[in-house]
C-alpha cells in the first residue's frame, strides 16, 4: 500500500532537511476535528428538549381550549433543544466546561500526520497541493527509522480513517477516546486518509505560533517517490530533482509527474524522465498512449 502527503512545491525542502509537521486536530480546517459533547450531557438535553416540547404542546391546546393563543406558541420548538429557554438556562451547556477542557489538553498533547492512500485525486491535489503547482510525497510510514520511539513520550497509533455520519463522543472519564482521531465525516472519504498520531512532546522541533508548529524527523529513507502536480513548471521539477540528489541519502528517491486524461476528468502518474534532447513533455492521445515531442 503507498501513502501520500500533498504538499506546496516549497514544503519539500522542510522534508530534504529531515523534518515533518504533524499538526494539532484543532488547527485542521475541519471544524468537526476538535469540538465534540459529552454522551450524557447530549441525551440529557434531549430529554430536556423533549421535556419542554411536551410541556408546550399542553400549554397550547390548553389556550385554544379557551379559545385564545396562547404565549407558548410563539416559542420556535429549536429553542427547548438549544437550551435558550429560561427554565433551561441553569442547565449545564453543551460542550460543557469540563469537555471544552478536555478537549484542549488533547490539542495541547497530540499531533496527526495526515496521508492519503490516492496520487491521483482531484480535489487533493487542488485543495493541499496549490492547485496542482505542488507535489503528491510518497512516504513509506512503516519504515523503522521513523518509527523508531526511545520513551513513552514518544507515543504512537496510525490506522486508515473510517467515514461516518455520527460523531464520536467524549467518555465521562478522564479516558481518552482514541477514536476520535480517525472518523470523520463521509463528506472527507474521497480523501482516503490514513493518520499517524503522535505525543507532541516527541517532536524534534517547537516554532512558537498559534497553534505552535511541531517538527518530527523524516529519515530520507522514508521518502520513496516525489509526483510533480500538473502545474509544476520543468524547471521547477529540474531544480527539485538536482537538490534532492545532491544529497545520497536520496539517491533512491523516484520521480513521477501529473498529467491529464485527454477525455476523462482524471489524472494519470507516469514516470519522470527526462534528457536534454526530450525534455519531460508529454502528450496523451485518446487511446491513452503517451508521445514526447
Amino acid at each position: 500500500m503507498a501513502y501520500f502527503k500533498y504538499i506546496p512545491y516549497e514544503r519539500f525542502a522542510n522534508y530534504r532537511e529531515g523534518k515533518i509537521r504533524f499538526t494539532q486536530p484543532g488547527a485542521f480546517n475541519d471544524p468537526f476535528e476538535m469540538p465534540a459533547f459529552k454522551a450524557r450531557d447530549a441525551e440529557a438535553a434531549r430529554l430536556a428538549g423533549l421535556a419542554g416540547l411536551s410541556t408546550q404542546t399542553g400549554e397550547i391546546q390548553a389556550g385554544l381550549t379557551q379559545g385564545r393563543i396562547p404565549e407558548a406558541a410563539f416559542t420556535l420548538p429549536i429553542f427547548y433543544f438549544m437550551g435558550m429557554m429560561p427554565q433551561q438556562r441553569q442547565e449545564k451547556a453543551i460542550p460543557s466546561a469540563d469537555a471544552v477542557e478536555k478537549l484542549r489538553t488533547i490539542d495541547q498533547k497530540f499531533g496527526i500526520l495526515s496521508l492519503s492512500m490516492t496520487a491521483d485525486n482531484l480535489l487533493l491535489w487542488a485543495h493541499y497541493a496549490n492547485e496542482h503547482r505542488g507535489l503528491a510525497v510518497e512516504i513509506d510510514p512503516g519504515n523503522r527509522e521513523f518509527n523508531s520511539r526511545a520513551s513513552d513520550d514518544n507515543f504512537q497509533l496510525a490506522e486508515r480513517v473510517k467515514y461516518s455520519a455520527m460523531r464520536p463522543k467524549i467518555p465521562e472519564t478522564e479516558e481518552i477516546l482514541f477514536e476520535h482521531f480517525f472518523v470523520k465525516s463521509r463528506e472527507w472519504s474521497y480523501e482516503q486518509e490514513y493518520r499517524i498520531v503522535r505525543n507532541l512532546k516527541s517532536s524534534i522541533e517547537k516554532k512558537e505560533g498559534e497553534p505552535p508548529i511541531h517538527l518530527y524527523a523524516l529519515p530520507p529513507a522514508a521518502i520513496r517517490k516525489v509526483i510533480f502536480g500538473y502545474r509544476v513548471t520543468t524547471d521547477q521539477a529540474r531544480a527539485l530533482i538536482a537538490a534532492t540528489k545532491a544529497d545520497p541519502a536520496f539517491g533512491h528517491v523516484a520521480y513521477a509527474k501529473a498529467v491529464l486524461d485527454p477525455g476523462q476528468f482524471k489524472i494519470l502518474i507516469r514516470d519522470y524522465e527526462e534528457t536534454p534532447e526530450r525534455p519531460n513533455v508529454e502528450v496523451v492521445d485518446l487511446q491513452g498512449n503517451v508521445a514526447r515531442p
